[in-house]
């Protein structure tokens, strides 16, 4: 496996905390927030939230740090972390608005629709038909497309098979390509 400085910077920063620096920590901190709160971003749709999560993150993973076996696993490792909590916070959102709408005695609905130029806009932003995905789908677009992380990294990550993640990837391409071609297909008329 090649690996570049960073990762092994990242490996050396891991053991250091493991083993009670409070500086390493602070470094690993430093250096996997910004992608910790891109990936909860592209997940949640909310920056602050996104921000938030994480923040929980990091105290979970100070807990549970020295039981992290192989330090060329923290990114992987960190990841799982921050995809377990975003689906906890979608959870609590979706029961959440469950809840106002008994209490108000309205059904929740789809969003308003969009007035036809915002539509057109927003048929033209990938970003929008990512949007549009299932989680689990827009989970591996995010890690592998957005992080970088390869199928096995992905797989180790999340307890799956290669394969899995493999299909997983290619069912959100179709889904993608079915959402942008439709959209293509309906500004035709």
């Amino acid at each position: 496996m090649d690996r570049d400085v960073g990762q092994v910077l990242d490996e050396l920063l891991v053991v250091a905390a493991r083993g009670g620096s409070t500086p390493a920590f602070r470094q690993i901190v430093l250096r996997w927030t910004p992608r910790l709160r891109r990936h909860a971003g592209r997940l949640l749709f909310n920056n602050d939230l996104a921000a938030d999560v994480v923040q929980e993150v990091w105290l979970n993973i100070a807990r549970d740090l020295p039981r992290l076996a192989d330090p060329a696993r923290f990114g992987g490792w960190a990841y799982a972390i921050v995809t377990r909590r975003c689906i906890d916070a979608l959870r609590r959102r979706g029961r959440d608005r469950r809840l106002a709408a008994q209490a108000t005695t309205e059904t929740l609905t789809e969003a308003p629709p969009l007035d036809a130029r915002a539509r057109l806009d927003s048929r033209l932003d990938l970003a929008a038909a990512i949007a549009r995905l299932p989680v689990d789908q827009r989970l591996m677009v995010s890690l592998h497309y957005g992080e970088g992380l390869s199928v096995e990294e992905i797989a180790q990550a999340h307890g799956l098979r290669s394969g899995t993640v493999k299909s997983r990837l290619h069912a959100a391409r179709e889904h993608l390509r079915t959402l942008l071609e439709g959209e293509d297909d309906e500004q035709g008329r």
